[in-house]
């Protein structure tokens, strides 16, 4: 459904496929410690308070909207974290086509950068699924579990997969990103993991240019995320978004080709603390 994809856009990151190891028990085991030396990451281009809001469209259409933010900090597994958060949902002359209201949140370390936690809730249609997955990092394994809701019932999902240390979830591997000194032409990896794998992300950086969105005009770097299947990068699908070419690296565009035209999210508003 054209309304579904266009709110999906926005969150880019959390349509990818997974590959990599997946273990069948759901259990984590504690005993196991991987020798590795925790990073610090230096963070200039965002904070919490940090709130931003895009209308997603096809052409003049105006579909839905979705908003990215840094919700809050909060403690967690000893570590302090920002608390990143996203939501999507189409407009409601569309909602009786096809109603979305998603949500996710993300718990990324401020100093070492890699996942503790991310949820999912997920209502598209008749589509209704919430998810969680909880990172063990120095176990070297994410635990994810799920909840799907169809015809009255309730499908329960429970794995434990293979991560590398400092593995990020779908949205906190964008704000990876914007910590970055992003140059032109240079291509980045980063590891990540979604709802059944591990997998790497590639991200391209294109060129710079100039934009205008609602929220005014920006300089900015053109980035291609792509996923990597056994070492071929799909093409498929192609996603670019535009990240402000400062320190914030703030994303002001989003834009996939569909078979006639584009599908586009453009920053329309912005709040910074």
């Amino acid at each position: 459904m054209m309304v579904k994809e266009l709110l999906i856009i926005s969150l880019f990151l959390l349509s990818f496929t997974m590959f990599g190891k997946e273990r069948k028990k759901a259990v984590v085991d504690s005993t196991k410690v991987l020798n590795v030396t925790p990073r610090s990451v230096e963070n200039r281009a965002f904070k919490k308070g940090e709130f931003l809001h895009f209308t997603v469209s096809y052409g003049v259409i105006t579909a839905g909207y979705a908003t990215i933010s840094i919700d809050r900090t909060e403690y967690i597994k000893g570590r302090d974290c920002y608390v990143l958060k996203t939501t999507a949902k189409s407009r409601s002359a569309f909602d009786w086509i096809f109603k979305v209201r998603d949500q996710t949140e993300s718990f990324l370390d401020i100093e070492r950068f890699h996942s503790h936690k991310f949820t999912k809730r997920l209502r598209e249609g008749s589509y209704k699924i919430d998810s969680e997955l909880n990172f063990f990092q120095e176990n070297g394994v994410a635990r994810y579990r799920s909840k799907r809701y169809k015809k009255g019932k309730i499908k329960k999902k429970y794995r434990i997969i293979d991560i590398p240390y400092n593995t990020l979830d779908p949205l906190s591997a964008l704000f990876y990103v914007r910590v970055m000194d992003l140059k032109v032409g240079e291509t980045i990896f980063l590891p990540a993991v979604g709802t059944r794998k591990s997998y790497n992300i590639k991200v391209i950086v294109h060129k710079r240019e100039t934009v205008k969105v609602g929220a005014g005009k920006f300089d900015c770097f053109v980035v291609e995320p792509v996923m990597a299947d056994g070492g071929v990068f799909k093409k498929d699908g192609r996603v670019k978004v535009w990240l402000t070419a400062d320190e914030r690296k703030m994303p002001v565009k989003m834009s996939t080709k569909v078979y006639i035209g584009s599908i586009e999210a453009e920053l329309d508003w912005y709040e910074e603390e």
